[in-house]
């Protein structure tokens, strides 16, 4: 009779995520600077402004990511308590009237940090803490519900253990009045409990509280309230609320199957409000076509798949639910990001993972990827034998 044996040993980490990250960092540099040289040139009359501020958070974001993958993973036990209470500060401060605190449409979730004249490139350093909480949520799930669930010999880890951190963080950032990154905050907390062997009837009850709560909360928000009827009828405004939403279509639609090649978006051209953060993928859709943006498509998913991949092979519980709930992340980014470009779901805000100019996501996610190749440096094989 045949059967399977674990066998586990430290070895190189995964090149093929790696090699996708890659990729999707090297495009993002490519369609920042792209997408932003006209609007860099006419602000700070310098086309490479963005395209500069990226790059130094790629490699900040290189340098801890890199950092977190040479330490053991399983040190991070110790520190996710610690770190998960400097990101409910950071929240907490955030809502304060500080000096430091900016109000960006609406939401007043950034940290602005005004740097010297003499400093080179950078101004001012924005930083969103809600980015951070995301990293800091799924290490602490992580370590609390599989520390839990060893301690009490039970099969499934306590809800509470899910709720009231995942509760706390998400309500957090709905206090600031950002739907979009409490949306995403809510889901990975559902991800690690559901990778933590939560049981079906745990995960509905969690689906029934968040759903309903998270449904009243955003009824309450006129933002929440004008997407959505955006969302609904799209043209019924193209002027005011569905300006950006019938840009998006016209900037997609307009690639074809090959795109109208590198540098010669006509969309960039200030008729997209920001469209480097959360409007990149219909810029790449015009400049690549439907062949380019698939291309991006398939790399996500190509990614989702060895990150869950890793998790199924991680040596422990730790590791499984610590890189499965990386991967949920950046798997429901993307899906709301995409969703929202074609008109499946409404916009968010968010940006997508390692392509959109944003510093603080970029760096949080890239630390998160440190600690998802780490889990891959002790994946286990599995091998038949007799």
């Amino acid at each position: 009779m045949l059967k399977k044996i674990r066998l586990s040993a430290q070895h190189i980490p995964d090149w093929y995520f790696l090699g996708g990250i890659v990729f999707l960092l090297l495009l993002g540099l490519l369609v920042v600077y792209d997408s932003s040289s006209v609007k860099a040139l006419e602000i700070y009359g310098n086309q490479f402004h963005f395209l500069t501020n990226q790059l130094i958070w790629v490699v900040l974001g290189i340098i801890g990511g890199s950092t977190l993958y040479l330490i053991g993973y399983r040190r991070l036990k110790g520190l996710a308590l610690p770190f998960f209470i400097l990101s409910i500060l950071l929240l907490i401060l955030i809502l304060l009237p500080t000096p430091f605190s900016l109000e960006v449409r609406g939401s007043q979730s950034w940290f602005a940090i005004p740097l010297p004249d003499s400093f080179p490139v950078l101004d001012e350093i924005r930083f969103q803490p809600s980015e951070l909480s995301k990293l800091a949520l799924v290490i602490y799930l992580a370590t609390l519900m599989v520390g839990s669930r060893s301690a009490r010999r039970q099969t499934s880890p306590p809800f509470r253990s899910f709720l009231i951190p995942t509760g706390l963080v998400a309500g957090l950032v709905i206090l600031e009045k950002d739907l979009g990154s409490a949306s995403v905050i809510a889901a990975i907390g559902l991800a690690c409990f559901f990778f933590a062997r939560a049981s079906m009837r745990q995960i509905f009850f969690a689906l029934l509280i968040f759903g309903v709560g998270g449904l009243a909360l955003a009824l309450q928000s006129s933002t929440f309230l004008e997407r959505w009827e955006t969302f609904l009828h799209p043209d019924s405004d193209p002027q005011g609320a569905g300006y950006q939403t019938r840009q998006i279509r016209i900037t997609l639609g307009s690639g074809g199957l090959w795109g109208v090649g590198i540098g010669r978006s006509l969309q960039k051209y200030g008729y997209i409000p920001d469209v480097q953060t959360d409007a990149i993928f219909a810029i790449i859709g015009e400049e690549f076509g439907f062949f380019g943006t698939s291309l991006v498509v398939a790399i996500f998913a190509f990614l989702v798949y060895r990150g869950f991949r890793i998790a199924e092979r991680s040596p422990d519980e730790f590791g499984r639910v610590l890189a499965a709930g990386v991967t949920a992340w950046i798997a429901l980014q993307t899906i709301l990001i995409l969703g929202a470009m074609v008109g499946l779901l409404p916009l968010t805000g968010v940006t997508l993972p390692f392509v959109s100019y944003g510093g603080s996501s970029l760096m949080a996610l890239l630390l998160a990827v440190g600690i998802l190749l780490n889990v891959s440096r002790h994946t286990v094989a599995l091998r038949p034998t007799r």
